[in-house]
């Protein structure tokens, strides 16, 4: 592929936002320079997956005049005009009055949405502005000259499962750019490559895994419509940060989801049954009474917060979205911070091709832009998730005044968390694992080189199997790992690229590459 001045490493909302905006600075000083974005999966939208509850002002910015248009994306976006919240115990539901809920959790007159529609409606966008959209390209390494990023290398096409040449191989391209633009999201392999190598956060980088289905309901169904419900409690025990959601999402379909931090120490938790066991609470089972399940779906968010946001510019790239940490837990929304990122990084952009410096010092105009609708916002949540660290009945009321706390109250990552000899003995119920991969619709090819890979076999068998019983076996939502006759199997094919793996693995040793392009989960509408 040609030389090109931006490359945007990531077809999710905080890169095409990115992308639509230098463009439209571009074409209004009719500047021609290349923007091109590059991503993964086969289409755009195929590896987006969110709750999702979003604050929709941050397209105004973007796309002026957008509510006035007719595309699907905007016609099946759900104003939430009832909001309601519930401590869910064993068996009960409590409704927690609106007055006692913190402002930043109402979400009145916010849109649930699928992110995969904003991605394809924002990739029509950027099209249009003449951004170069390729879809299908797997980055796996980054250029650099000492702390100089000059661009990126395509993984290698064609390589079998012993690492031997197909007769079909070829060599990734390498792309070189003025300005690279790192958006691929939460755990992004290079994204956490470059803040490796630049540093910066105070805290690591924490994660929650969000486990989601679509499910078709009957007509005259008792969720309705333009609703939403956020739950505490049940299935997670006192000490598993997170909760569950139902979204309305027009036509009788609804969002359905449960978040888990990974921080937790249970040795056999398995976020795909606990979600299992979430709809079989009876205040949720009568929603879904007669539905059907359509789409499935995980994906990890980061949580750290403010003090873990790592260095974000350094000569020649600049790192938005989720692949930035850009989450505040306190609202559980990122989505509009991802948008604006985006659109702060593309005005930063945009100054530097003018000058021709693609410095540090000149990009650290990104870091000002962000302050006040980005920074400002996630430093009043800055001890929200560590507030948690004690539970969930000592962590509320320290989450209402973490923000008077006049210090940073510490993290450490999420595979510590997990303690030897602690189980849930759970009962597995309703949809497997198998099933919950078919409707992911993954696919991978499955004579090639495995993505996913283990470090050492020898510390699973010696190792994990007698301190935590293999609890890979169970924390993978798509059933990657298993025991067969005491040793470790892999099956790389239904993977759902979330990485939950690598964050939780008690001995980090297992490898996520990503795999050939346009390979992984297919998500429709999710």
């Amino acid at each position: 592929m040609k030389d090109i001045k931006v490359l945007i490493i990531g077809a999710g909302p905080a890169g095409l936002a990115a992308a639509i905006r230098i463009k439209q600075k571009l074409n209004k000083e009719k500047i021609d320079e290349s923007v091109v974005v590059i991503d993964k999966a086969f289409k755009p939208g195929y590896h987006n997956l969110s709750g999702a509850i979003f604050e929709s002002d941050c397209l105004d910015e973007l796309i002026p005049g957008w509510e006035e248009e007719s595309d699907s994306f905007i016609n099946d976006m759900i104003e939430i005009k009832r909001d309601e919240m519930y401590f869910l115990t064993l068996s009960s539901a409590i409704k927690i009055p609106h007055f006692i809920i913190p402002p930043p959790m109402h979400r009145e007159g916010n849109h649930a949405i699928s992110v995969g529609k904003l991605v394809n409606w924002l990739s029509k966008k950027a099209a249009n502005e003449g951004v170069e959209i390729y879809s299908g390209f797997s980055a796996k390494d980054i250029l650099m000259d000492n702390c100089r990023v000059l661009g990126v290398k395509l993984i290698d096409l064609g390589i079998d499962r012993t690492g031997g040449k197909k007769s079909n191989y070829l060599p990734g391209d390498v792309i070189k750019a003025n300005i690279n633009v790192f958006a691929d999201g939460s755990r992004g392999s290079l994204s956490l490559k470059l803040a490796d190598s630049i540093g910066g956060s105070l805290n690591p980088q924490i994660y929650s895994v969000g486990i989601k289905q679509l499910i078709k309901l009957p007509d005259n169904n008792l969720f309705g419509s333009n609703h939403s419900i956020h739950t505490l409690g049940f299935p997670n025990r006192k000490d598993v940060y997170g909760g569950g959601f139902i979204y309305s999402m027009g036509d009788n379909l609804i969002a359905l989801g449960l978040i888990m931090g990974l921080d937790w120490r249970y040795q056999d938790l398995d976020p795909q049954q606990e979600l299992e066991q979430y709809k079989s609470h009876k205040f949720i089972s009568r929603f879904i009474e007669s539905g059907e399940v359509i789409s499935c779906g995980a994906k990890t968010l980061p949580e750290g917060g403010y003090y873990s946001i790592p260095e974000l510019v350094t000569d020649g790239a600049l790192i938005v979205g989720d692949a930035a940490g850009f989450t505040n837990t306190e609202k559980l929304k990122g989505l509009h911070y991802a948008i604006r990122s985006g659109i702060y990084a593309a005005d930063t952009i945009f100054e530097a091709i003018l000058t021709n410096d693609y410095s540090r010092t000149k990009l650290q105009r990104y870091r000002q832009l962000l302050k006040n609708k980005v920074f400002d916002e996630l430093y009043k949540a800055r001890n929200f998730r560590q507030s948690f660290k004690t539970g969930i009945y000592l962590g509320i009321p320290l989450a209402m005044i973490q923000s008077l706390i006049p210090f940073r109250l510490k993290l450490r990552e999420d595979y510590l968390g997990m303690k030897r000899g602690i189980k849930l003995n759970r009962e597995y119920i309703g949809l497997d694992k198998t099933s919950f991969v078919n409707l992911s619709s993954t696919k991978h090819k499955e004579d090639e080189w495995p993505h996913v890979r283990l470090k050492d076999t020898d510390v699973c068998l010696k190792c994990c199997t007698e301190e935590y019983g293999n609890p890979c076996v169970y924390f993978c939502p798509g059933g990657v790992y298993s025991m067969i006759d005491k040793e470790t199997v892999l099956t790389p094919s239904n993977c759902l690229h979330d990485c939950l793996c690598v964050a939780k693995c008690p001995y980090q040793n297992i490898v996520w590459d990503p795999p050939e392009g346009g390979e992984g989960p297919r998500y429709k509408n999710m």
